[in-house]
This record gives structure tokens, C-alpha cells and sequence, in this order.
């Protein structure tokens, strides 16, 4: 059992056994509570993912409240002195600048709360991916974004560009990305996050690339295409809507009404023409399927492990949404790997696209980008490039796979 005394990936130190250890760590990592940057690629066990993300105080057994609480108020009050001292904490690590008794003090406690944790809950089914997943989005909020702040500066007479620019000027230019806060596993941000899930669209442009250009990757009808899979369908080719549109819509609909109107009826939404057409959208995608593989006891019970409390209503929902997530995700650790060691990188992922900082010289991958994301095991989706010189100017491009 260890513990790290800091977050940061240059700040290697962790206590196990009574004793501090810096930089050259000579003990056996096993069990810690949670994953930083240095821990990349060892075999540990993080007593957080075994607790669904919840923080330390949420696992803390009645017996530690007490320390916990102590600690936890020694701990608040040291960094507060340390904020008024203009220390920057992302510019030192925590071990310089604390006692090394109360660092102990602390790390047991920790310790102590991790070994509840490891006898308390079961290894999640799904762990190896948690794990790996973790290191990915820490890799994301471990690079500052290049933002174009003169650009940002020119907006702040309107509230909202005032309110980023204020965000931004107080060191909210990572992205920190949660993983557990949301039951269908979709991502959500931290506090001290750049805004970058619910971000103006007019505000894109201020979010530049590292490297040459960004390249977005969007699978097409996903959502759709899960309920397909899921119901044993093989996925048509191109686009999906369009081929919805002329297999039962035909030619007096267009491609977005056919999409409007299949999104409509696969969730329930009922109206008049969710209902005119109803009988040949069933013969299309098989909802009864879906009830009866999937829902338990009030419950969508994902293929990816989750377990998600809902009503009837909200099922097909929670179900295609949920399983898309996960898929998508694991599309994307996919693509991370393959870009290990370029200069190219998975910059974010938004929803259910994914954003690359492509530098000119790794452009010959993109094809094998394209072809990783879109090969997965519910079949081939077919993915809409963008490219541009930042996140606000994107045009489609089309990509021989």
C-alpha cells in the first residue's frame, strides 16, 4: 500500500510503510487510492475506480472520520497559507513545501481509508479499461491548451466572453475531465476546468492546435446504429439517415426529417408522425429486442457492464446512449495508442466526437485514425472528417480509407 505525496507528473514521491520516498522509488507499487501522471503504464490497483470515483471523505469509514476531518483542516488551512503566499502550487510540488510529519500524517490516513476501500468493494468488471481510460483523460489535463487570448480579449464586452476570459486568466486553461460523475459513463468536467463540454459555439475559434491542424472525428447516426447492433442488425453502409430516408420514408421526406422522426420514435417520443410511421420503423429497429436482452427489474443492464436504474420510458434512451458512450470511448483509446511516441495527439473528446492535434508530418496516419475509430465490434460506422486551423473554423474533407 503507497500513496503519492503530489499530482504532478514531475513530482515523484510517494510514503508507504511509515517512509517518504523522492524521485528513485525503490519499492513495489501495488495499492494506492488514486492514478497521477508518474504511475503511467505500472500494474496498480486504485482503490478509486474500485469506488465508482467517489472521493476520499464519501469512502471514509466512521471510525477515521475524526483524523480525516483533522487532517482534512490542517490540510485546507496549509494550502490556503500557501495561496497567500503567491506560491503557485502547478509550479512546485506539494512535498517542498509541507512538512514531511504532517505529509505522513496525511498518507496514513490515506492508507488507511485506500484498505477500506480495497475489503469494502468488489474489482469492477470493467477495471482494466477504467484504468486505462484514467491515464488517457489525465494525459489530456495534463496539456494547457493553446488559446488565442488577444482574440478572447477582444469579446469580453459581452458576459460570456467576460466570464472565460476570467476563467482563463486564473489558470482554467487545462481540460480535467471526469469519469465517473455521470450513470451512462459520459464525461463532465471538474470545476477548474476549461469549460470545454458546454462551450459557445462562437467561441471555438480561440482554441488552437499545438501542433498544424485539428482534425474532427464524428461517427455517423451512432446512437442509431448501437440500437441496430444491439438488436443483432448488421449496419448498412454510408449514411444511415439517408438510407432510413429511402427505405421507409421515401422521396417527400427529407434526410433531416427521416432523422428527426427515427430519433423521435426509437425514444418514445410519441406524436403523429412517430405513429404513422410505427409499424415499418419496427421492422427496422427491434425495440421489443432490446426490452427483453436488456432491461432487468427496472434496470438497463448495458453490454459494457452498467447497471443503470430507469423507467420504461427512458430505457432505449439510457441503453443506447450508455453503450455508445463506452464503445466510443474504447474507439478512442484505440486511437491514443496508435498515436504513442508522434508529435500528433488525441486532443479532446467532445460527447461523441473526438478531436486530434495532427502535426503535417503524421497527415499519412489519418487514414489509419479514420479507419481505427470506425472499425469497431458493432460493426463499421462510417466517420465525418473536419479539418481546420482551430477548433471554430472546421470544414469536411473526404478521406479514402
Amino acid at each position: 500500500m503507497f500513496q503519492t505525496i503530489d499530482d504532478k507528473g514531475t513530482c515523484i514521491g510517494v510514503y508507504s510503510d511509515g517512509e517518504i520516498y523522492l524521485e528513485k522509488i525503490s519499492i513495489n507499487l501495488d495499492k494506492t487510492w488514486n492514478y497521477v501522471d508518474f504511475l503511467k503504464g505500472k500494474t496498480v490497483e486504485y482503490a478509486q475506480i474500485y469506488a465508482n470515483g467517489s472521493s476520499l471523505e464519501e469512502c471514509c469509514p466512521k471510525e477515521l472520520k475524526s483524523s480525516f476531518d483533522e487532517i482534512k483542516k490542517k490540510l485546507t488551512s496549509h494550502l490556503k497559507s500557501l495561496n497567500i503566499s503567491k506560491i503557485n502550487l502547478n509550479e512546485a510540488c506539494l512535498f517542498q513545501l509541507t512538512p514531511r510529519r504532517f505529509l505522513k500524517e496525511l498518507c496514513e490516513v490515506k492508507n488507511k481509508i485506500t484498505g477500506h476501500v480495497f475489503d469494502s468493494f468488489e474489482r469492477p468488471k470493467e477495471y482494466e479499461f477504467y484504468r486505462e481510460f484514467t491515464e488517457f483523460i489525465s494525459d489530456v489535463g495534463s496539456r494547457k491548451l493553446s488559446l488565442d487570448k488577444d482574440l478572447l480579449k477582444g469579446r469580453i464586452y459581452t458576459p460570456q466572453g467576460k466570464k472565460l476570459w476570467e476563467k482563463v486568466n486564473s489558470g482554467q486553461d487545462t481540460i480535467k475531465f471526469n469519469m465517473f460523475s455521470s450513470v451512462t459513463g459520459r464525461l463532465t468536467v471538474t470545476e477548474r476546468s476549461f469549460p470545454i463540454l458546454n462551450l459557445n459555439t462562437k467561441f471555438r475559434d480561440i482554441i488552437k492546435p499545438t501542433n498544424d491542424w485539428y482534425v474532427s472525428l464524428d461517427l455517423n447516426a451512432a446512437e442509431m446504429r448501437v440500437a441496430l447492433a444491439l438488436a443483432g442488425e448488421g449496419q448498412p453502409e454510408g449514411d444511415l439517415h439517408e438510407h432510413v430516408k429511402k427505405e421507409i420514408f421515401g422521396e417527400d421526406y427529407t434526410r433531416t426529417q427521416a432523422k428527426n422522426i427515427s430519433t423521435q420514435w426509437l425514444y418514445d417520443a410519441f406524436n403523429e408522425e412517430t405513429q404513422k410511421f410505427d409499424s415499418k420503423l419496427s421492422s427496422f429497429y427491434n425495440k421489443e429486442k432490446l426490452f427483453s436482452e436488456y432491461r432487468q427489474n427496472g434496470h438497463v443492464l448495458t453490454p459494457f457492464n452498467r447497471k443503470i436504474e430507469c423507467d420504461k420510458h427512458h430505457f432505449i434512451s439510457y441503453l443506447c446512449q450508455s453503450t455508445l458512450i463506452d464503445l466510443f470511448h474504447r474507439q478512442i483509446l484505440k486511437i491514443y495508442k496508435l498515436l504513442e511516441n508522434k508529435k500528433s495527439f488525441v486532443a479532446f473528446p467532445l460527447h461523441d466526437q473526438v478531436v486530434i492535434d495532427l502535426d503535417e508530418m503524421d497527415k499519412n496516419l489519418l487514414p489509419d485514425i479514420i479507419k481505427t475509430l470506425s472499425d469497431t465490434p458493432y460493426g463499421t460506422f462510417p466517420v465525418k472528417v473536419e479539418i481546420g486551423p482551430n477548433f471554430g473554423n472546421m470544414k469536411k474533407v473526404n478521406i479514402k480509407v
